[in-house]
């Protein structure tokens, strides 16, 4: 699996790095101008390719080619922190005693997720989602076999 998800991203970052000429890039929700010349693949959480009328009417020519959006990990983690903390107070509680999500075991659909498939929740929108519940570390370790000690919290997501 990890291996695929490598050989895609390469096979991507080869299509989009012929494609810089006459298309914008938008890295973290800022217009950038040097295309992809300062970020590298481990650092991209999520890339989207978008084009429509609409983008063309905002950006001008320079949206003629469509518009890669990019988000780094770090900013993907910020914006679906965020996004969790509004659909979950608990959530929002836990991220508050703990300062970060460091210690957070993630399982979407039943699957953990490990470092390897965050970008799974960098994907996740607001209407894409079903349910977000929060566990202690004792239900996490019963219930959903996590073995990990230092994990503390459980935040199972389940997609509509």
């Amino acid at each position: 699996m990890q291996f695929r998800l490598i050989l895609a991203g390469f096979l991507l970052w080869s299509m989009v790095s012929k494609a810089q000429d006459g298309t914008l890039f938008i890295v973290d929700s800022v217009e950038v101008e040097n295309g992809l010349n300062n970020l590298s693949p481990d650092k991209i959480a999520f890339m989207n390719v978008v084009s429509s009328p609409t983008l063309q009417a905002k950006y001008g020519a320079r949206a003629e080619n469509g518009i890669i959006y990019i988000e780094t990990k770090p900013f993907a983690r910020r914006r679906y922190n965020r996004l969790f903390s509004e659909l979950s107070p608990a959530f929002e509680a836990a991220l508050k005693k703990y300062g970060s999500d460091s210690l957070f075991q993630y399982i979407l659909d039943g699957t953990k997720i490990d470092e390897a498939s965050m970008n799974m929740l960098a994907a996740l929108e607001k209407k894409g989602i079903g349910s977000l519940v929060v566990v202690d570390a004792a239900t996490l370790k019963s219930k959903y076999d996590v073995k990990e000690k230092d994990k503390k919290v459980g935040v199972i997501i389940t997609s509509k």
